[in-house]
């Protein structure tokens, strides 16, 4: 299930599964019994090996979230405890007392004989229970969206699959499918002034009322005087619709610094403009080695972390890697500092042969400190620190269409998402198959959508149905208020096709400054194409500003 491979890094583990599983199943509540059934199987070997391997309990905190997992792989527990604030780290880091008792529990187990390799969860029970694998990206995934679920329904908290920036006092969010350039876009904005680093992976985020008194307010609950309770993402379509008449009503929520506030419905100010704060979820980030292929600067301390999947290369790769291979030596060795010192020692050859195997397998990983490969003052460390949220940046890449970026409208922004198309023409609800959800069920609900607009508007759809499965209706619930929230623009990371383009390098730093561009000026009315994107580029920000709200 689990071995050591080829040396490299502070470890590489290497696992039999290297991605999800073959079976899977998110919606095990159907079966009556079933999660019972799952769980005795999983107590059972754990008491049958007892003492005869290892097994490991390990608690964390996840956005307030109290997460148990129980496993007897080593590697996973590594990962799983390097991952995540355990319930100490997040005590002393956010200065917040923790849950006592576990909101989701996780079961990871190898060596289950009458079990086929295999990943289940009840949303009844928020239980989770893997057999037989050790690849920590399914796990973490699937952990991530139990809690995501439990945040969203009870909090109206939103959990999304994207990456975080800070520029200039606001945050900036990628969601995009894998392939399409998030991380790429996300740590290359790093290189521009007054930017922090938020998150690589996954964004936590809540929408936010005025309060008379002038804190910010994310609603968790309104009860009517009649003892009527409105709980969760339900709350912000109830107050836009019924605040006015019901002014008497009492709302509970958290403050920006997660201390529950309550105040009258009428105290607040809903006519004004909610505010998004996105706040951090991991302590270390597991990503892709393939990183270094664009930022060869953070190679140094990926070769000093704990490695997952990292394969050997073939003669045959390094040679037609070569010209690559030698850019990224070339930029380490120019850079200067501790990262040029770092490989001073190592011959040529040498570090091609390390970055090369960090770049060969696309789901090799690692998990890194970011905040070693940037300034610390540069990246946000405490995960109840939001970034108030500016400007959403939906990512994808299509070679056949020459529009590059254009300002999404409710209906574009809400649809996009709903079909959610990848590069490879594969469908991710949300960018995100990372979803606590019954896929299955909410794919063929969108193909119905879809097949009855015949080609027009699926979000109008939408919204008028009054079948849509809850788990749908909620998530596009809390994007319906992002989008009232932030800038919203779809962005195709494709200008390795502008003819005048002679390479990547200089597509994705021409993509960078396009980029920075829209982050400041935050354009009311766009649309540019491979024909005109270079004129946004030439034009002064003071031209095309708006407001900051």
């Amino acid at each position: 299930m689990e071995w050591p491979g080829g040396a490299i890094g502070a470890g590489n583990c290497i696992t039999r599964t290297k991605t999800r599983t073959a079976v899977h199943d998110k919606a095990i509540d159907r079966l009556e019994g079933r999660r019972d059934a799952l769980v005795s199987a999983a107590v059972a070997h754990i008491t049958k090996r007892a003492g005869a391997e290892p097994l490991y309990r390990h608690d964390v905190i996840i956005h307030g979230v109290r997460v148990r997992a129980t496993t007897n792989s080593p590697h996973l527990y590594d990962f799983w405890a390097d991952n995540w604030y355990s319930v100490e780290e997040w005590q002393t880091i956010t200065g917040q007392r923790p849950p006592r008792d576990p909101q989701v529990t996780v079961y990871a187990l190898g060596g289950v004989a009458d079990q086929q390799e295999a990943a289940y969860y009840s949303r009844k029970t928020n239980t989770i229970v893997f057999f037989n694998t050790a690849y920590y990206g399914q796990l973490k995934s699937w952990v991530l969206g139990a809690v995501g679920r439990v945040l969203a329904e009870e909090y109206g908290i939103h959990s999304i699959h994207g990456a975080c920036v800070e520029k200039d006092g606001r945050g900036v969010l990628y969601i995009a499918p894998t392939g399409t350039g998030k991380s790429t876009s996300s740590y290359g904005l790093m290189a521009y002034p007054r930017t922090r680093f938020h998150s690589d992976d996954w964004v936590y985020v809540r929408y936010t009322y005025a309060t008379q008194d002038g804190r910010r307010l994310h609603p968790l609950a309104v009860r009517l005087s009649d003892g009527t309770e409105i709980r969760g993402y339900r709350v912000f379509r109830w107050l836009e619709t019924q605040a006015a008449s019901h002014g008497e009503a009492t709302v509970q929520g958290l403050d920006l610094a997660n201390q529950e506030v309550s105040s009258a419905v009428g105290a607040l100010d809903v006519a004004a403009p909610l505010e998004a704060y996105a706040y951090t979820s991991e302590k270390t980030f597991y990503l892709r080695t393939n990183l270094v292929e664009n930022f060869p600067l953070a190679a140094m301390e990926m070769l000093r972390s704990k490695l997952e999947n990292v394969p050997d290369v073939s003669p045959a790769f390094l040679r037609r890697s070569e010209a690559m291979l030698e850019d990224l030596v070339e930029a380490i060795r120019e850079e200067g500092g501790a990262v040029t010192e770092f490989f001073a020692a190592m011959s040529r050859d040498a570090l091609k042969q390390l970055l090369a195997r960090m770049i060969a397998f696309d789901n090799a990983r690692a998990m890194l400190d970011i905040a070693k490969v940037l300034p610390a003052d540069r990246v946000f460390t405490n995960p109840m620190e939001p970034t108030r949220l500016a400007t959403v940046f939906l990512l994808r890449r299509d070679g056949g269409d020459r529009t590059v970026v254009e300002r999404l409208p409710l209906p574009a922004f809400m649809s996009g998402l709903l079909i959610g198309e990848t590069p490879e023409r594969k469908r991710e609800i949300a960018y995100n198959a990372y979803r606590a959800v019954d896929d299955e069920e909410e794919k063929l609900y969108i193909l119905g959508l879809e097949s009855e607009a015949n080609g027009g508007d699926v979000y109008r759809i939408f919204e008028r149905r009054a079948d849509v499965p809850e788990t749908l209706r909620e998530e596009f619930e809390l994007f319906r208020v992002m989008h009232g929230c932030c800038s919203t623009y779809a962005l195709n990371t494709t200008l390795t096709a502008d003819p005048q383009v002679k390479d990547r390098k200089e597509a994705v730093a021409l993509t960078m400054r396009l980029i920075a561009g829209l982050v400041e000026r935050r354009p009311q009315e766009l649309r540019l194409s491979l024909d005109d994107y270079r004129t946004f580029l030439a034009e002064p920000p003071e031209r095309a500003a708006v407001p900051s709200t």
